[in-house]
């Protein structure tokens, strides 16, 4: 009998019922169940690799865009597919790729369908730190910021609503010097209040941040946010507010490559799909190409 995996967040409002739809339809589709919880210490990682030693030949993930961040970065390049049943506040992935964020059936239909897609999974290093996975943004700054703020108690009761009271305390800040080379190439030098890394281009409420950006292009996009006063701050909310984005205001610099190099003139903070990694002074980034087979929605 084939095994396959399940990788939950136990902290996840909806975890528990999702283990035990997760056992029916592993008994429902000839699948022996592997239930592995993540922990404050380990948010998937280590219970990705328990899941391939035990030659799980399908791993489903049940939690948020961290969660998915951790095991991705194992199974990148493995060949085993990989499912996601979204518990988190963003579920940033899952919107690029169709998956129901809101409807627990038709995610687990995806995950036990036959539809795959092959997806970029994109590789981070903050200054000399190892490499770190990541599905969705890498961002150093004003995003980062944000999410350092981010009330947890508060994202638990009230979700997405929590990132924007954290935005709005973070607003007001300092910029600073960056530098942006793309594929070796120096694009930018100037001073910032954010720099985001792209591996896809919709974030909540289908804003597309990254216009036209997939997860499977093969290529990264780079955005340079640096609004100058309140009249800045509304041209670039206009236009990532703008589906259809023909101009590039002033206050922002959008770059495309495979090799996406950021150094600031002193440490920020720096942030892998929503988890706030501490700070550094410089961010290296590079795309794998179709590295992860993902199941998703026929």
């Amino acid at each position: 009998m084939d095994r396959c995996a399940l990788i939950v967040n136990p902290s996840k409002a909806g975890a528990e019922p999702l283990t035990a739809d997760f056992r029916s339809r592993c008994e429902a589709e000839g699948y022996e169940p592997l239930i592995l919880e993540t922990t404050v210490e380990d948010p998937g990682g280590g219970m990705a690799r328990e899941a391939l030693e035990r030659g799980a030949g399908l791993v489903v993930v049940g939690g948020g865009d961290g969660t998915v961040r951790a095991v991705a970065g194992e199974l990148a390049g493995r060949g085993v597919p990989l499912a996601v049943v979204p518990l988190g506040t963003g579920n940033l992935l899952c919107r690029n790729l169709g998956i129901p964020v809101d409807d627990r059936s038709a995610a687990l239909n995806a995950a036990f369908g036959t539809t795959t897609r092959d997806v970029d999974v994109a590789w981070a290093r903050v200054d000399d730190g190892d490499e770190l996975a990541f599905a969705v943004m890498a961002g150093m700054g004003l995003d980062a910021t944000i999410m350092a703020n981010t009330n947890d108690d508060l994202k638990a009761k009230a979700g997405w609503f929590a990132y924007i009271v954290a935005a709005a305390q973070t607003i007001v800040g300092d910029s600073y010097l960056i530098k942006v080379f793309v594929d070796g190439k120096l694009k930018l030098q100037r001073r910032q209040r954010g720099v985001m890394i792209g591996n896809c281009g919709k974030i909540q409420g289908d804003v597309e941040v990254f216009p036209g950006a997939t997860v499977d292009d093969g290529i990264l996009d780079v955005l340079a946010v640096a609004p100058s006063g309140v009249v800045g701050w509304f041209r670039v909310a206009s236009s990532l507010l703008s589906r259809w984005r023909r101009h590039t205001p002033p206050d922002l610099g959008h770059y495309t490559g495979k090799i996406i190099h950021v150094a600031a003139s002193r440490p920020h903070d720096i942030q892998l799909d929503g988890d706030h990694l501490g700070t550094g002074k410089t961010l290296a980034v590079r795309v794998d190409p179709r590295a992860l087979t993902m199941r998703v929605p026929a």
